[in-house]
């Protein structure tokens, strides 16, 4: 493959691909409703779109392929880990919604949107960052 970018787009898709296959199987396996599939399909759609705006990143950085493996495996472990911790961490949302407890510093951060919107913009300042540093 002779086009740097589809090898950047290839290597990230294919992370993205098996983290929407372990969070589908999580969802199954941990979560009631059992909507595994929609799981599938979303994380797949949210990893194309980010590993098309990765690659084209990459490529305007001119960084190499092995750096693309390297900071979006590091996104791959942190969503499956999180996905994981958000099905094994239980919170009584009775007693939360009653006032009687507070959700821990982990709940919080495991419920809250931001932890997975901002873990995507983990490999694109990684990234930069590196390429400052090299130069």
């Amino acid at each position: 493959m002779k086009n740097i970018c589809v090898q950047h787009f290839i290597y990230s898709f294919l992370c993205m691909l098996m983290v929407a296959t372990i969070s589908a199987y999580l969802q199954n396996t941990f979560s009631i409703d059992r909507v595994g599939t929609l799981v599938f399909l979303m994380i797949g759609i949210i990893g194309l779109i980010f590993s098309i705006a990765f690659a084209w990143f990459q490529k305007w950085l001119q960084q190499s392929v092995k750096s693309t493996v390297i900071f979006v495996l590091i996104l791959s472990v942190y969503l499956v880990v999180f996905t994981y911790m958000f099905h094994v961490v239980d919170v009584d949302w009775n007693a939360v919604l009653e006032g009687q407890i507070q959700l821990t510093l982990l709940q919080k951060f495991l419920h809250s949107e931001w932890s997975i919107w901002l873990a995507f913009l983990f490999p694109f300042c990684a990234s930069w960052l590196y390429q400052k540093k090299v130069k």
